[in-house]
Parts: structure tokens; sequence; C-alpha cells
């Protein structure tokens, strides 16, 4: 099959027991140009959408949450975009309703019914994203919350992969991998399973932005020589990666406005506490713009980061960052005393039982 050809008509027509009349319908997917948002009313238990696209396209359908305007979504549901006639079946929510009649949309339900043993296990989990403001006050329970779903999403990986190898004409395959990699831990799996895809797909606009991807998370490995670097600390002086050779210390690369990686900082202090008197320590690298430089000094002293920080303050464009080729934070490395990168994008108790491992 080719991918990239002349606008061709969809329809997407939806219907079943859980859509409501007055229920209003968000349709929004990404182009070339910039983003595409539709909306339609539901009447007598029915939607229908139509339009034309160029090649196949993953949107989202949200019911009563426009997603111009919510960062939240609850009630939602993948479609892929692509020349047919697309039917939706809705028995209660859109999150759990069945998408079908185009080839694509035909693979990713094959997908979801293969990974709906663990959507089964996840709701015996407490979901990160939806814990109370009191919640959140339990730091313990926050933790176990955050390693419970980051353990839950890993569980399916190996399933995502088997679809994607024994699926290589599949866009959802393309798609699933794009997915997967935001985790450089499946770095080579990706690497395997992708060029193992049809050509037009690897050829992709989407396969394109995979191969590089994929490209950048090789510029650095383990057992490579750590390349140095120079940036300005928060007061203007120069803090190189080779002042700090003798020790093993973990280069983080963050951002006041990256939620995540906030989060995590917690994970960082207790390691930092519990092995800076064994010989280590935290070259932290922030890819905050010039802009963000009052929120960046902030956020170092709001979240008890007491460790080294540097920045070159140019955003996504800073210089260790491009070096590192990272395209996701957070992301890390650890360098032994001799500069050889021994491990990276250790997570949560992940860094500390590394650290046990070398230095106990």
């Amino acid at each position: 099959p080719l991918y990239c050809f002349s606008q061709k008509l969809f329809t997407i027509k939806g219907n079943g027991s859980g859509l409501k009349d007055g229920d209003k319908i968000f349709l929004q997917y990404k182009i070339d140009k910039g983003v595409v948002n539709d909306s339609v009313v539901v009447a007598n238990g029915t939607f229908n959408f139509k339009g034309k696209i160029k090649g196949i396209v993953r949107a989202s359908l949200y019911r009563n949450q426009n997603p111009k305007y919510s960062d939240e979504m609850y009630d939602f549901v993948h479609v892929y975009l692509e020349q047919g006639n697309i039917k939706l079946t809705s028995k209660d929510t859109l999150l759990n309703s069945e998408v079908t009649g185009t080839p694509s949309n035909e693979d990713n339900s094959e997908l979801k019914v293969l990974l709906h043993p663990f959507l089964e296990k996840s709701k015996l989990l407490n979901d990160p994203l939806t814990l109370t403001a009191e919640d959140k006050k339990d730091t313990a329970l926050v933790v176990k919350a955050k390693m419970d779903w980051y353990n839950y999403t890993n569980s399916m990986v190996p399933i995502k992969l088997k679809f994607a190898k024994t699926h290589p004409s599949s866009f959802v395959s393309l798609v699933t991998l794009s997915e997967i990699i935001k985790d450089s831990h499946w770095l080579d799996e990706v690497q395997l399973a992708f060029a193992a895809l049809d050509p037009e797909l690897m050829s992709s606009t989407l396969g394109n932005s995979l191969m590089t991807k994929i490209q950048l998370g090789k510029k650095v490995s383990i057992g490579m020589q750590a390349k140095d670097f120079a940036q300005p600390d928060p007061n203007g002086k120069i803090v190189r990666l080779s002042d700090f050779r003798g020790k093993y210390v973990l280069v983080d690369f963050w951002a006041s406005w990256c939620g995540p990686c906030r989060a995590d900082n917690p994970n960082l202090i207790a390691a930092y506490k519990k092995f800076s008197d064994k010989g280590f320590t935290i070259l932290s690298v922030s890819i905050d713009h010039s802009s963000d430089k009052a929120a960046w000094l902030k956020a170092i002293k709001d979240d008890g980061m007491s460790w080294q920080q540097v920045a070159d303050l140019k955003g996504a464009d800073n210089a260790v960052s491009q070096l590192y080729g990272i395209t996701v934070i957070p992301s890390n490395f650890l360098i032994s005393p001799e500069g050889i990168v021994v491990a990276k994008d250790l997570k949560r108790n992940e860094l500390q039982a590394k650290l046990a491992s070398l230095l106990q």
C-alpha cells in the first residue's frame, strides 16, 4: 500500500446506547499545516463526520470536552482517518467504543483485543493523573502509583512489539513504535521492528520522524565514552562534565515546565542523599529558554535540587541536548568515574538500585 497520495474522502459514523442526544463530539488531528478541530452534536443517538485526508492520520474523538481548552480528557478514543467509511459503536463510553470499517481501524481493534487483559488490570491501579489533591499529599502513595503505572505500561510493550513485527504493512505498527520509543529502554527493540516494516511506511513522514529519533537515540549508548561539554551555572560560572571525573555522575535533562521531570525530582533527591558521600553526584541540564530563567531558578529552589545545575537557556536548542540526542525529557545518563556511560534513562527506584550495585 502507498501512504502518501492525494486527498481521499473519509466518513465517521457513530452510534450506540452510550451516545446521548445533545452530547457534543469533538474531532482533533494534526496535519502538516497544524491542528484540525471539528465538532458535531449527537442527534437520534448518532453522529457523523466527513472530510478529506492525505494518507493516514491518527485522530482523537472526545465527548463533551473541547481539546482546545481542556488538558485532562476522560472520555476519548483514537480513530485512524483514512479513505473509507469508519464505524464507531459506543455501548457506554467513547473510551470503550469499537472502531471498525477501514484497514487501520481494524488493525487497531485487533491490537486493543491483545491488550485487553492488561487494560483490565489497570482498573486495579491508581492512575497518577487522576489522583485527588488529598491523595497527592501522601508522598508514598504518589510514588507507588507512579511506579505501578510505569510497570503496567512497560508490561504491554512486548505485546505491542510483537504486533508490529507481525503487521509490517500496518500504519498502526508505525504509530505504536513511535509511542514505544518515548522510553529509550526499548530503543534497540524498536529499531529492529522498524527495520522490518514495509518500505512505504519507513519512508513516510512519520517513518522518517521515527528514524531520526532512533538515530538520535544512538548518539550516546551504554559503553561509549561520554561526550564532554561545558555550560554556565545559574551564576554564569562555566561547569564541565569532566570536572566530575572520578565520581559517578548522573547527567539529567529536565525543564521547569516539565511535569514528569518535576515529579521525578524526589527520586533524584533520595538517591543524592543516600549516595552523594559514596562517590555519586548529579549534573542537571535544563532545556529552559531564556524567557523561563526565573521559573528555572524557582524550580531549583522549590524542588530542593542542591546539586550542580547548568543551562545555556536556548530551550530545545540547548547545545548539550543536541550533543546527546535528547528528543524527550526527562532523560538521563549515568557516567562512570572513568567517563563511560554505564546506564541511561534510569527511572524511579532504578537509579538507587543501579547505584547500590555499583557503590556498595
